[in-house]
This record gives structure tokens, C-alpha cells and sequence, in this order.
């Protein structure tokens, strides 16, 4: 998968919830519970798209809202609020959470010439 998800449709408006953490490479139950967790985010109103990097231990993941009240709800979320908590108990050496209102946006992607 690429970084950069042409698919997201981002606005001035809309919020960036950025986790960047520092576990291990494939810690017991964390692919499990991120696709569940992720799984339910897709569910939620408000819910635009995620970006993501790994690097090693090193991660920047990025999901995007339409509003705060969005961000605040995904935040109450009760299997999020759980994996949260797991995370902190199990899985994460260290982590910061940021959220941010997006003031401006650009995209770019080459086109890629066939042959």
C-alpha cells in the first residue's frame, strides 16, 4: 500500500489525528485488534481515511474526520478506548498524539507512463 491515499477527500475544515508511536515489529494481537479497531472507524460518521508509515520500530499513523465532534466520538469509542488501553499495557515503547485542524491541503501523484 502507498503512503499517500489518492482516495482521501480532504478539505480545509476537516481534522488529522496523528499517532506517532514506537513499539515493537509485530507485538502479540496488535495486527488483530488495529484491523477490528480500524474496522469500526470505518463505521462512524465523520470518518474520512487514514495515511500510515512504519519504519521499523518507528510509526506515524494518521486518520482523518470530517469534524472534532468526529475525532471526540472515535476517541469514546469503547473497543478504541480498549485498544488504548492495551496499547499502553502492552504495545507501545512510547507514543504522541496530536489533532489538528487541516487549514490548507495539496496533492500530488506523477503519472506513471505505461511501458
Amino acid at each position: 500500500m502507498s503512503v499517500v491515499n489518492d482516495q482521501l477527500e480532504l478539505q480545509p475544515g476537516c481534522y488529522a489525528s496523528i499517532f506517532i508511536s514506537e513499539r515493537p515489529l509485530d507485538p502479540p494481537g496488535y495486527a488483530a485488534a488495529m484491523e477490528h479497531v480500524m474496522g469500526e472507524a470505518e463505521k462512524m460518521e465523520g470518518y474520512i481515511g487514514f495515511e500510515s508509515l512504519r519504519d521499523g520500530r518507528d510509526g506515524v499513523f494518521i486518520s482523518y474526520w470530517q469534524s472534532m465532534e468526529a475525532v471526540e466520538a472515535w476517541s469514546r469509542h469503547s473497543d478504541h478506548r480498549a485498544a488504548k488501553s492495551r496499547g499502553v499495557g502492552e504495545w507501545y515503547d512510547a507514543f504522541r498524539s496530536v489533532t489538528c485542524r487541516i487549514e490548507q491541503m495539496r496533492h500530488f501523484r506523477r503519472e506513471v507512463s505505461p511501458g
